[in-house]
Parts: structure tokens; C-alpha cells; sequence
């Protein structure tokens, strides 16, 4: 049974009777008539626009990094010191490798092989030596031809060794023993330490020192021959330039010092001489897949 109040401003629907005869009350599904309204915000707590920023000035650069550095305030470091015994090379204003890298100055740089691709060399060398300090007084002085061979190591692109024999025949002749026999002999057995100054470099300038022994052969006072040996100390001057990959000219100026005792003066025995070295050692060929003939130079 339904029943129904008209003309009242709310409707209520009764639905059927329940078990016990009552009504069932029907929930309202008309939609909210007066919804739920926030209150507004007020202008403070409303959040401020972004305001376009005004566009600012370029900051000026500085000149150099000198004066960056300056307005930084970031001072000068010390290097900080290599590892390498031979950094102190720098002391004496020498170079090596660890230091100065593969080449410097004013040499032409190699490009696609290094003198340290093939770094043991063997060679010959022939020029001319001036006596100019003949072993004693009443001796003459002589120019002769002068040659010998040699074999070295470069261990560094600045740095080598070497090991040389060189002989000549000067004719010392006594001026008051003329007839006296006399065997025109003088040898060099040297050990010399090289330096590059230009590094892995075309022309490669070098000066050279270094130790051993100086044999002289020449008449003496009394009538008869004399051999000497003396502690010599050779000082030179050279450049070499490579010629083929494995082969280098050289040329070179030297002074052979021997030191002067029992009775014999110090010689100072000057060389020119031009040379021929044979370069090898070099690396293994490179088995690359597309060009196996290819090889490191």
C-alpha cells in the first residue's frame, strides 16, 4: 500500500510493507539542491603569478687565464714531481722521454716509423785526424786518415750508448832520431753515452762523451819505439738522418782526449769523420686479418 501527502513540499516514497506490517522508508535520490561550496581564498593565500626575470648583463671575461685565476683567488701549484729518476735530468737542462715526450726542439718529428723502432745500429766510419799535440816536443806533427767500427744502443728517444774501435797510422817522426823505428800506431777503445737534444726527430743533432783507452806508438829520445797508454775521454759533436728505415748517415766532429803521463803530453787528437749504420731490431710483423704483409715501422 502506498500512501502519499500532496501538496506538501517534500515527497516521501513508502514503499511495500515489511513481514511486520511496517513501511519501508526508500532512500531520497533526487540530486543535492544546494551543493557544498568552498569558501573563496583570500588574496594572500592565493599563490603569486611568476614574474618574467629582467634579462642581466653579459659578466665581462677575463683577458688570460692568469687573471681568472687572479679573480678566482686559486694560486699557483708546484708541478707535481714525476715518478722518473730521470725528471732530475731537468736540473741540468737535459731531456728524456718521461718529461718531454717523444721529440721537441726545433727537429722535423718522424711520422710512421722511430729511430726507436729499430734502436741497435752497427757501423763504420772513416775521416781524418790532426795530431795537433804530438807526444812529446822534438816530435812532428801529422794528419792521417782515420776510421774504425761501432755498434750502439738508443733506450730512449733522447738517450744511447756506444761502443767504437778506431785506428789510425800517423807518421811521428823524431827530429834528432830520424832513422829510429817507429810502428805510425794510434787506437781508441771507446765507451760513449749519447744525447739527443731533438728527440725522435729527422735530423737528429747529438753530442757524445765518453771513457776508455788511447794507444800511441811513436819514437822516443833514447833510439828507440815507444807505446803508450793513455786514459782517453773523447767529446763530441754529430747529427745523423735516416737514409732508408734501416740505414743512417753520419757525421761527426770529435775531440780524443789523452790524458798525458810518463812523460807523454795530453793529446788532443781532432777527428772529422762521415759514417754508414746499419739500423735493426725492429718490431714483429702485424698479422691484421685484412693486410697480413703489413708491418709496424
Amino acid at each position: 500500500m502506498l500512501v502519499s501527502t500532496e501538496g506538501s513540499d517534500n515527497a516521501i516514497g513508502v514503499g511495500p510493507a515489511g513481514a511486520d506490517g511496517g513501511l519501508i522508508q526508500q532512500p531520497d535520490s533526487s540530486p543535492e539542491l544546494f551543493p557544498l561550496q568552498r569558501p573563496p581564498q583570500s588574496a594572500e593565500q592565493q599563490p603569486a603569478e611568476p614574474q618574467p626575470a629582467e634579462p642581466q648583463p653579459m659578466p665581462e671575461l677575463p683577458a688570460s687565464l692568469e687573471d681568472y685565476a687572479a679573480e678566482a683567488g686559486v694560486e699557483d701549484q708546484p708541478p707535481t714531481p714525476t715518478e722518473s729518476h730521470f725528471a732530475r735530468l731537468k736540473w741540468l737542462g737535459l731531456r728524456h722521454s718521461s718529461a718531454h715526450g717523444r721529440n721537441a726542439g726545433m727537429g722535423v718529428p718522424l711520422v710512421g716509423t722511430s729511430w726507436l723502432n729499430r734502436p741497435y745500429y752497427a757501423g763504420v766510419n772513416l775521416g781524418t785526424v790532426w795530431i795537433t799535440q804530438p807526444p812529446q816536443d822534438n816530435l812532428t806533427s801529422d794528419a792521417d786518415m782515420f776510421g774504425g767500427i761501432y755498434g750502439g744502443l738508443d733506450w730512449d728517444y733522447y738517450w744511447g750508448s756506444e761502443l767504437a774501435i778506431e785506428r789510425a797510422t800517423p807518421e811521428l817522426i823524431n827530429e834528432e832520431f830520424r832513422d829510429t823505428h817507429h810502428g805510425d800506431r794510434l787506437m781508441l777503445w771507446t765507451a760513449n753515452m749519447f744525447y739527443y737534444p731533438w728527440g725522435d726527430s729527422y735530423y737528429r743533432p747529438y753530442w757524445r762523451c765518453g771513457i776508455g783507452m788511447m794507444e800511441i806508438d811513436y819514437p822516443a829520445d833514447d833510439g828507440f819505439r815507444r807505446d803508450e797508454a793513455l786514459w782517453a775521454f773523447p767529446i763530441g759533436i754529430g747529427i745523423k738522418y735516416p737514409v732508408r728505415r734501416w740505414l743512417a748517415a753520419r757525421a761527426e766532429i770529435t775531440d780524443e782526449i789523452g790524458i798525458g803521463n810518463s812523460g807523454v803530453d795530453t793529446q788532443h787528437d781532432w777527428t772529422l769523420t762521415f759514417a754508414l749504420e746499419w739500423r735493426f731490431g725492429a718490431h714483429p710483423r702485424s698479422y691484421w686479418p685484412w693486410n697480413p704483409s703489413r708491418h709496424i715501422w
